[in-house]
């Protein structure tokens, strides 16, 4: 009885000697943890419509520290904010980006204790993805800023509604199945935009083979994605050919797969997760708000916006005969096209809080608009019949509208007609605009083929007007694609 208790004694103050020294070893990891300088867990592009990097670190960063510690080569403008642990790093006006930039980084956290100190190479600008035509059908390729093109999906008889997602991972698009339906599909684009200077060069290419979406073909399909990384998906199924009633459009709202698991461990999960179907029945094409959180499309009354859960149900309506034609930036502000029952056009910008404020009234068909992050400046491509030589001709303008100030520019694209699918693309990055128009000068034995044009803009207040080049390969549409 006595030795039982004496070992029982023992063993009670063995497993307090236990808990003392775990207490202080865990003591002594924290004190060193804390005298270790804070380290860059994450950094990736704020996908914002800007050049900008979001970092973020271990501890809250001094932001008094930040700025002066920040090297740039080559030196650029820019500005560093913190909050808590995330630091923005933005390029400001009027740099243009020519080329990949090294960023070296150090400061001190908010207790005073040192940064580590990062090197980073960082490839602000886009890459450019085109839809090409060959002989044995379409795909898509990428082409690197002064590097070569690279396919990143494979021959199809015919590829549509080409989307590249606002976050940057990839595209998504949809392929003809047969001459009714089609497959939707999304190709990864490995993230390249930023890398530790130790590692490879940044290079933008495929990280796997294009990857079906979740759900069968489709009559037509229409994408929409946000900078949260949704993705929503509008169509009709191709069992609304036999029976139509019980197969109306639909829309289908997708978030990013969580795969974390190593590929050589087996086949990888899907990329997309499909979330509950929406009820919304639109007569027009929806389009995701660039934060994720609600949607936007016409009906009868006017134009429509309804949040999305976790929000609360909310509906709201901007009366008229309205289209949505582009967000600016981070999605702050939008431009829309109003239609007058006098055939009479007009261009409108949305700012939180304000009336629709009207920046272009006009005839002449609006075919795109693209605008800067804050919609200091928009673009508008329009295309008016004329008559030249007894002979109807179209004529075919960049206009550079500015708010309070209505054109302030005007370029004629001569040498060039209506493509298939004309689009306008600006990149905050180059300040440039993509567009692709039908070359009409061709030899009279040649078909008119489409041609990728490059407008680099000039800064706001100079005389010159912007300037163009052809980007040299034959190609349908074009789009830029923000880096991950």
């Amino acid at each position: 009885m006595n030795r039982s208790w004496k070992a029982a004694g023992w063993f009670r103050g063995f497993s307090w000697r236990l808990l003392f020294a775990g207490l202080l070893l865990a003591l002594l990891q924290q004190y060193g943890l804390r005298q270790r300088p804070g380290r860059l867990l994450a950094v990736r592009p704020a996908m914002d419509g800007a050049a900008a990097l979001e970092l973020r670190y271990s501890r809250p960063v001094d932001g008094a520290s930040l700025a002066p510690s920040i090297r740039l080569a080559p030196e650029a403008p820019f500005s560093a904010t913190a909050d808590g642990a995330t630091v923005h790093l933005r390029l400001t006006r009027p740099y243009r980006a020519s080329g990949p930039l090294v960023v070296r980084l150090g400061g001190r956290d908010q207790q005073g204790q040192p940064l580590r100190r990062v090197q980073l190479r960082w490839e602000p600008r886009p890459l450019l993805l085109a839809l090409v035509s060959g002989p044995r059908g379409q795909r898509l390729e990428l082409g690197r800023p002064d590097g070569p093109w690279q396919p990143v999906t494979p021959w199809e008889s015919s590829i549509s509604n080409v989307l590249p997602l606002r976050d940057g991972r990839g595209v998504v698009y949809a392929a003809a199945v047969d001459s009714l339906s089609r497959k939707n599909w999304f190709v990864a684009v490995s993230p390249s935009a930023v890398v530790a200077q130790q590692h490879q060069s940044p290079a933008g290419g495929p990280a796997a083979p294009p990857w079906p979406l979740p759900g069968p073909a489709t009559l037509y399909s229409h994408f929409s994605s946000s900078n949260t990384g949704l993705l929503l998906l509008q169509g009709v199924d191709r069992a609304a050919l036999k029976q139509p009633t019980d197969h109306p459009p639909f829309l289908r709202l997708f978030q990013p797969g969580r795969n974390s698991r190593p590929h050589w461990l087996g086949p990888q999960d899907p990329p997309w997760k499909q979330m509950a179907p929406l009820d919304e029945q639109p007569g027009g094409s929806v389009e995701l708000l660039p934060s994720g959180d609600g949607i936007v499309f016409p009906d009868e009354n006017g134009l429509v916006v309804v949040s999305l859960p976790p929000l609360p149900p909310q509906r709201q309506l901007l009366p008229g005969n309205r289209d949505l034609k582009t967000f600016c930036g981070g999605g702050q502000r939008a431009v829309v096209l109003e239609h007058q029952p006098d055939y009479v056009k007009t261009i409108e910008l949305l700012r939180p809080g304000l009336a629709p404020e009207v920046v272009w009234e006009g005839e002449a068909a609006v075919l795109a608009v693209a605008c800067d992050e804050i919609a200091e400046r928009i673009w508008l491509l329009t295309v008016d019949g004329v008559l030249r030589d007894g002979q109807p001709h179209q004529d075919i303008l960049l206009l550079e509208v500015q708010p309070g100030h209505g054109v302030v520019t005007g370029l004629a694209l001569t040498d060039h007609g209506l493509s298939a699918t004309p689009t306008l693309h600006y990149d905050p990055v180059t300040h440039s605009l993509l567009t692709v128009l039908e070359r009409t000068t061709e030899p009279r034995d040649e078909e008119p083929r489409s041609e990728a044009l490059l407008i680099t803009l000039t800064t706001p207040g100079q005389q010159t007007p912007p300037q163009v080049s052809t980007i040299n390969k034959p190609v349908d549409t074009a789009h830029w694609l923000v880096r991950s």
